[in-house]
Order: C-alpha cells, then structure tokens, then sequence
C-alpha cells in the first residue's frame, strides 16, 4: 500500500512539474507572439499601398494580439497556485475574449483562403468583378458577427448577464462545433485547390508569393491552433479527452498565435539578407506586392479594379 502511495505521490509531482514547465514556455512563447504580431501590426498599418489582403492580416495580427494578452493573463494563476486568484467577472471576461478572438481569427483565416482561391483560380474574373470595399465589408461582418455570437454563448453559458440556460448553452455549443467544422473544411477545400494550382497549373515556375503563405498559415491551425478549439468542444459537450490534453492544447494555441509573423517575415526574406533588409519592405514582398503591384496598378488604372481598400 505504502508503495502504491508513493507511486501516485510520484506521478502527481511528475504532472505538476510538466504543466508548470508548459505553462512557463507558454508564457514566454506568449511575449515573443506579443512582440512579433505587434510589429507586424504596426507595419501593416502604416503600409502605403494595402492591398485587400494585407487588410486581412492586419485584422489577424489584431486578433491574435488579443489572444495573446488574454491568454497570458489567464494562465497566471495556474502558474502561481494558491497565491493568486482572479475575481469571476474578470476571469469570465477573459475566457469570452479569448474565445472570441480565437473564432475571429479562424473566420479571417477562411475568409483569406477563400478570396486568394478565387484571385488565383479566377485572375480575370477576380480583378474586374471584386466589389471595391469587399475586404473591408468580410472583416466588419466576421467581427459583428463573432461578437453577437461571444455574447450570446456568454448569457446562455454563464451567469455574465444573469440566470444559465444549460439547454440552449448546450445548443451553442453544438452550433459552435458544426462552425469550427464547416471552417475547416472552407480551408481545407480551398488550401488544396490552391496547392494544386502552385503546384501544377503554369505559373508553378514563378515566384508563390502570397498563396504560399496562405497555404502555411492554413496548416499552422490545423495542427496548432485546431487543438484549442476541439478542447473547448470537449470541456462544454461532455467529451472525453486526457488530462494533459488541456494544457497542450493551450501551448499549441500560443504557437498558432506567434508563429505568423515569423511566416511573414520569413517568406519575404531574401536568403542571406534575412537580418539586412527592411521589414516593411519584407512583409510587401511576403504579400506578393514586390511581384503583383506593377501589374495590379496598371490594371486599376486601366479601369478594372482599384485593389487600395
């Protein structure tokens, strides 16, 4: 008996020294998402010639900065157990704009793929029949939307706004995983429409540009930033899944998170010049604006479409 005893005792400082170790490579994985979405999201801010999805991104390196801060608040008292603790209303509020950054910037992910699936697979039809403020439209409707639907899921969920309603919380979540799903599949669908056309159609020789770094970012949250959202599932619908599982799907979260911008910058890069080049004019060249801005601008002064909004 005595054995068994010190066998558990074992294990449970074996846990605790391995969750305290992920959450402390979250949190420093964390500051370094911090800073890199912040100089990407300065960057595209201040960008002279913004094509539409350079719109998109800035709205993702938004997103996750949000994330980022939320999510690095929220694990620090588990990293100091039994010496601080978070009020419900503060706790509760960084849980829904956690989550609610997280659905944004999965909607953003699939907006991206979708137009860059259309803009490569339709060239023409793209550049003459895009509605001007199109981007700018998807990115306010993602954000109203996701937002409306945090709060409901945080009146239904939680006693936020008053009394729970355990029925229709149960129906938000399953409404939330048939959501997470049909996203999925949207960049899963477009992602292989998109490899197939880099990889086979005719300009397969030329510079990917910007298609590539969809392509990246698409398989960045299918297996880092997925595990968070299949976590939330299976804590709110009554699944099954390990004890470790909670915090791996927090780490793999922050590294959905941090990772883009070092995509951008890395995609952008010229080989050798990596530490010596400006970092705006790295990001235009990841956008694909060093290759497409001479033909873009031609074709908008040409009438076909004016590619700034």
């Amino acid at each position: 008996m005595s054995l068994s005893v010190h066998m558990r005792s074992f294990r449970t400082q074996e846990d605790m020294a391995f969750n305290l170790t992920i959450l402390s490579l979250t949190e420093l994985l964390s500051l370094g998402g911090l800073l890199g979405n912040g100089v990407a999201l300065w960057l595209l801010n201040q960008n002279v010639y913004r094509n539409p999805f350079s719109i998109y991104l800035l709205d993702v390196a938004c997103a996750d900065l949000i994330f980022l801060c939320c999510h690095m608040v929220i694990i620090i008292p588990e990293l100091l157990p039994n010496q601080l603790d978070f009020p419900e209303f503060v706790y509760i509020s960084l849980l829904m704009l956690r989550f609610f950054c997280y659905i944004v910037g999965l909607s953003l992910l699939a907006a991206i793929s979708t137009e860059q699936c259309l803009a490569t697979l339709f060239p023409a039809w793209y550049l003459c029949r895009r509605p001007r403020y199109l981007t700018t439209c998807v990115c306010a409707l993602i954000w109203v939307l996701c937002l409306l639907f945090d709060l409901l899921l945080s009146g239904a969920c939680t006693q936020f706004f008053g009394t729970l309603s355990f029925h229709l919380c149960g129906m938000l979540w399953l409404v939330v995983a048939v959501l997470l799903a049909a996203l999925c599949c949207t960049m899963c669908v477009t992602s292989l429409l998109l490899l197939l056309r880099v990889e086979c159609g005719p300009e397969r020789h030329q510079p990917r540009g910007f298609p590539t770094l969809v392509l990246l970012a698409i398989l960045l949250f299918l297996f880092c930033g997925l595990p968070f959202g299949i976590f939330w599932l299976s804590k709110n619908l009554s699944w099954h899944t390990p004890l470790y599982f909670y915090h791996f799907s927090f780490f793999m979260a922050t590294v959905h998170s941090a990772a883009k911008p070092a995509i951008y910058f890395f995609l952008g890069s010229t080989p050798g010049q990596r530490l010596q080049e400006p970092l705006r004019l790295v990001l235009q060249r990841a956008l694909g604006d060093a290759v497409e801005l001479g033909s873009v601008r031609e074709a908008s002064q040409g009438g076909l479409v004016d590619m700034t909004v």
